[in-house]
């Protein structure tokens, strides 16, 4: 994750947005690891090599990245179960993060879960991914609060889906923070398709953004094909609310290359609409271009900078089959948080280190 920048408010008429040539090639390396592991990942699931589901956010990582990388260490994120670019950007260890998918002890769940239903809030201030949206509205609204009543300088952000804001628990987080004025930002990753259902059918308005207004809070709609202006927008959103100003909904507009889960071809996208979005709207190939174009990164360092991201996955790969399976035994523990199994790190050899 980049170092924060130390103005409070960024300005659009600045392309680097306040970052230097280091953030911004780290922003890019960030992107690259995330493309690389979600096709690297489909490729295993198709081939049957790896367990569970897979969710892919293909296409969408301008909106993961950009709105992460606006937090700090000690700010919370509250993602899906397709948000695990932003986790990453967060501050995730893809070695742990791999070891999960394949439900071993070094995994963040220790075992308990085979796909993306992961988080570290003791590490990375990243909530525990739960299916049933938008589930991380309400405790990111509670975390905001905590964070108000102790009178500590940190924020809350929270991401779903279109689908997600025509349940009620969507509209009673966004109520609850803007009463209180808590440190929220609420981002929406706004796919064209619930599912498989287009917007028109999932909100009579224009936009998601504009039902900020309904709240008293700003609203704001961005292309998440550029991932600086997601930055940038959620970097004030984010200062903002530091600063006692309130709540924000962020609607990044985007679409995701693949379908809802590895089962699900998209067959309801139009093929015309997703092959403009994979070769003109590509939000990786964009940024690594206008990188390039200003003379930050050149072609050695590009390719340098790929090769590196196939080794730190094919490092992870390696690092999930060699470590244990949980202990049986174990299986009952970690239930209350007072019995210990939970602090520390995992052993390589199951249970846990003092």
């Amino acid at each position: 994750m980049a170092t924060q920048v130390d103005q409070k408010r960024l300005s659009a008429e600045d392309w680097r947005v306040g970052l230097s040539d280091e953030q911004l090639g780290e922003m890019l390396s960030m992107l690259k690891l995330c493309r690389y592991f979600d096709e690297r990942m489909e490729a295993l699931y198709r081939q049957g090599r790896l367990p569970g589901a897979i969710y892919s956010g293909r296409g969408q990582e301008g909106t993961h990245v950009g709105v992460a990388w606006a937090l700090r260490k000690d700010d919370s994120l509250f993602p899906t179960h397709r948000d695990l670019s932003a986790q990453l950007a967060k501050g995730l260890d893809l070695n742990r993060v791999m070891a999960n998918y394949w439900g071993r002890i070094d995994g963040y769940t220790r075992g308990r879960d085979g796909n993306s239903h992961l988080g570290d809030w003791q590490g990375n201030r990243t909530w525990t991914v739960m299916s049933h949206l938008p589930i991380a509205y309400p405790p990111a609204c509670g975390a905001a609060l905590a964070y108000k009543l102790k009178g500590e300088p940190r924020v809350a952000m929270a991401i779903c889906g279109d689908g997600a804001t025509s349940n009620g628990r969507w509209h009673e987080a966004l109520n609850v923070s803007a009463i209180h004025q808590l440190p929220a930002v609420w981002v929406v990753n706004n796919n064209s398709y619930a599912y498989s259902t287009p917007n028109p059918l999932e909100f009579h308005v224009p936009t998601i953004a504009e039902r900020a207004g309904a709240y008293g809070m700003p609203g704001v709609r961005v292309d998440a094909q550029d991932v600086l202006d997601v930055y940038r927008l959620a970097h004030d959103a984010v200062e903002r609310a530091r600063e006692g100003g309130g709540p924000s909904l962020i609607e990044s507009v985007s679409l995701r290359w693949r379908g809802h889960a590895g089962h699900d071809p998209a067959k309801y996208v139009p093929k015309e609409l997703l092959e403009e979005y994979m070769t003109e709207k590509d939000p990786v190939k964009r940024f690594e271009e206008l990188l390039r174009s200003r003379n930050v990164v050149s072609e050695q360092d590009v390719a340098d900078l790929d090769e590196r991201v196939r080794a730190a996955f094919e490092a992870g790969y390696e690092y999930a089959l060699s470590s244990p399976f949980p202990e049986p035994g174990d299986v009952t523990r970690g239930l209350y948080a007072d019995d210990g199994y939970w602090a520390g790190e995992p052993g390589r050899g199951g249970g846990t280190e003092a």
